[in-house]
């Protein structure tokens, strides 16, 4: 392969670590998306109501944020390889036995047990972008990444309602869950990182080496063991890291809202036969991948070097923000064409800002080896915010037995994330100094 081959991200073999991530998260939400599709059949067989079903929805965020943050320690401190191997034969585990539950005890526990192993998802993701990856992919490289998460209800929302109608619940979380089990025999297979990896040519290794960081040099040895005590405290001291973090967890509260009640929603509110709403509410996350691919490549293309260490990307996140206030429209079209246009705006201009923000965060992150861990952080504040979505609509249904004012409350989140952005996320994101962070440590893979 030549060097000018390999200077394209769809040319070029790092392209491949691309679709590992992309199909990584498709996985995971497929396994988080499953219980969403089936809720209607679980409740009406445990006979459980809108606010039993939102605390089983956000059972899961309970130990998947705890663990995010000590997870992405573990991969700055052994690397993606190991660590992800562990976590997706949990997590595949845990999604499985969902099929066999016989009690609401039970079902949180096989959520619990599915947030300990999902939690590793957008560290990894964090830490291989910026590792395999020239600063001007990261947003393609992220976008195709994040398409994982939307391409995940756009094929199970239609695929999961025709199993739970023909073959039941049960079978479908036993179908699904096996799939962790066969992304990971490729992993182990072929993944290693770049100044590793054989079937690398020299000229894209280089090409990756050397233009995959245009920041400033990092403060810590690559060959340390992140202290937390001591890495924590000083990123939490910085206004740019509350500021992409707070972002992050109002739109993330955006997005559960739709991942956890979107089925629940048609069934119920519109009328709708579960496999019909399964393939019309497939629409919009057909079309938010198309965006969030789009949106991304364009903002890599506009940015210089010195754009991405300012932290330019904030001001497409703004604009997505702001335009996601088109989720209010729900509340007033009756026509199933209109509602899935609305749907399919909100859901695109929102799943693009989740996906540019964590861009953003990596662009103004100044030490390269503390990605998975900042990027731990993003998602802990992500799922702080997104455990409650699906319990607060669950009490707003039951109490006014309307979904309107759960959509009203998405819209003003994302104008407060507008301005927490707009306000916070102005300086560079630094770590400790050297000799500070770490201790030493053989170097990680």
């Amino acid at each position: 392969m030549s060097n000018t081959t390999s200077q394209s991200i769809l040319s070029g073999k790092r392209f491949w670590i691309a679709i590992f991530l992309f199909f990584n998260l498709l996985i995971n939400y497929i396994d988080r998306v499953n219980l969403s599709v089936a809720a209607p059949a679980i409740m009406k067989h445990f006979h459980w109501d809108a606010v039993q079903m939102g605390w089983i929805f956000a059972a899961y965020l309970w130990t998947y944020t705890l663990c995010l943050i000590p997870t992405g320690a573990l991969v700055d401190r052994y690397g993606a390889r190991n660590v992800s191997a562990i976590a997706i034969s949990v997590w595949s585990a845990a999604a499985m036995v969902t099929g066999g539950v016989t009690s609401f005890a039970n079902m949180v526990m096989a959520r619990l047990g599915l947030g300990i192993g999902e939690a590793t998802t957008f560290p990894v993701a964090g830490k291989l972008i910026r590792q395999w990856f020239p600063a001007k992919e990261r947003g393609i490289a992220g976008a195709i990444f994040h398409c994982g998460g939307h391409a995940a209800p756009a094929l199970a929302l239609p695929f999961v309602s025709w199993l739970v109608v023909y073959s039941g619940w049960r079978l479908s979380f036993v179908i699904l869950g096996g799939l962790g089990f066969i992304w990971l025999i490729f992993w182990l297979l072929y993944y290693r990182q770049p100044e590793e990896c054989r079937w690398l040519t020299e000229e894209e290794r280089q090409l990756i080496l050397n233009t995959r960081d245009v920041s400033l040099a990092p403060t810590a040895s690559s060959s340390s063991r992140i202290d937390l005590k001591k890495v924590l405290p000083v990123l939490l001291k910085q206004r740019s890291i509350w500021g992409v973090m707070l972002t992050q967890g109002c739109s993330t509260y955006f997005n559960y809202v739709f991942l956890a009640w979107l089925p629940t929603y048609l069934v119920q509110a519109r009328g709708l036969h579960l496999v019909k709403a399964g393939v019309l509410g497939a629409i919009p996350y057909l079309v938010a991948m198309v965006a969030v691919l789009s949106f991304s490549r364009l903002s890599d293309r506009l940015l210089t070097p010195e754009g991405i260490r300012l932290g330019k990307r904030r001001n497409v996140v703004i604009t997505l923000l702001l335009c996601s206030t088109v989720v209010m429209a729900i509340n007033f079209v009756q026509s199933q064409t209109g509602l899935i246009v609305v749907l399919s705006l909100a859901m695109s201009f929102n799943l693009t800002c989740l996906t540019l923000n964590l861009i953003l965060t990596n662009d103004l992150l100044e030490d390269a080896n503390l990605a998975a861990t900042v990027l731990a952080m993003d998602a802990v504040a992500a799922n702080v915010f997104g455990l409650f979505a699906p319990v607060v609509t669950g009490y707003i249904v039951k109490a006014t037995g309307s979904f309107a004012a759960a959509f009203y409350i998405q819209g003003f989140v994302v104008i407060a994330a507008a301005a927490i952005c707009f306000t916070l996320t102005r300086k560079p994101i630094h770590g400790p100094i050297r000799g500070e962070m770490a201790v030493p440590l053989a170097a990680s893979h």
